[in-house]
């Protein structure tokens, strides 16, 4: 048996292959090893994930493939590689970068260059086998455009610097009854504020399409991530850019414009990777 995580920094896909009739599904938090301990990463595992499979002993899984955020170093590899070998004991352990399955996901075999529009964005060249080349993407403090917690922490900077219409403050207060202390104490006091910013994605999401200031938002957010990322590789305009991610599916619209204004051709945008990742380990 084979098992396969898509990890962001919000939630993971995992799939269980079984044989090529049996994969089945299960879900967590985020385990960005940024964010978790080994011990937490385990926790999770043993306590959330292994209840929602139908097989529920790990000693009988024979592989585990783990594609997460933040698992670009030998280091932040270990956190998770840690955890996953504690509990799957039997198992031979993989732990790479949620760019590569990304690319994998959604270019399989052929080159081309993937972005990842989630929670947080990220991006890269890759040639059909491996990335070659990675514009580095910062993280939500110094980076992340184009990202929900890019998209949300301008939502909320405009409702604190009285920059957004009457219409759309009205709205904005009604859902989120929001205070500049509990604004303040979610981003500076309270864990993981990334996905504090990023909650606020999913509102834009439902209000952008009678919204043209919020469609500001999102169309400047994309086109700060084509110019700080995309545009800089050599062959953007040639090759296909393949979106992967919550943020590029949900505001599909927008990104197409984007990318035609940066002359970059769209190739599949997809919500999520897992099941290329799982066509490609049945492959393998």
């Amino acid at each position: 048996m084979i098992l396969i995580a898509d990890s962001g920094s919000t939630k993971t896909d995992w799939r269980l292959i079984v044989d090529k009739d049996n994969v089945q599904e299960a879900y967590t938090e985020g385990l960005n090893p940024y964010f978790k301990t080994t011990e937490e990463v385990q926790q999770t595992i043993n306590e959330v994930l292994l209840l929602q499979f139908i097989t529920k002993n790990p000693m009988e899984i024979d592989a585990v493939y783990f594609y997460g955020a933040g698992c670009s170093s030998k280091d932040k590899k270990e956190i998770i590689a840690t955890a996953l070998k504690s509990v799957f004991t039997n198992a031979n352990i993989v732990v790479e970068h949620d760019l590569l399955g990304a690319a994998i996901g959604v270019c399989g075999t052929q080159a081309g260059i993937t972005a990842i529009l989630g929670t947080g964005s990220n991006s890269c060249y890759f040639d059909g086998e491996k990335v070659v080349e990675n514009i580095p993407a910062l993280g939500y403090v110094l980076g992340d455009e184009g990202s929900g917690a890019y998209i949300g922490k301008e939502v909320l900077k405009g409702y604190l610097n009285k920059e957004m219409d009457d219409a759309v403050l009205q709205n904005f207060e009604l859902k989120f009854k929001p205070s500049l202390d509990g604004i303040l104490d979610k981003v500076y006091k309270e864990a993981l504020p990334n996905r504090y910013f990023a909650s606020f994605a999913k509102w834009v999401g439902e209000e952008v399409e009678n919204e043209k200031y919020l469609q500001e938002i999102v169309r400047k957010a994309l086109d700060a991530f084509f110019k700080k990322h995309i545009c800089k590789y050599e062959n953007h305009t040639e090759l296909p850019l393949n979106v992967v991610g919550s943020i590029g599916y949900h505001f599909m619209h927008i990104l197409h414009q984007v990318a035609e204004k940066n002359n970059v051709k769209l190739g599949k945008v997809i919500k999520s990777p897992i099941s290329g990742l799982v066509k490609h380990h049945m492959d393998v």
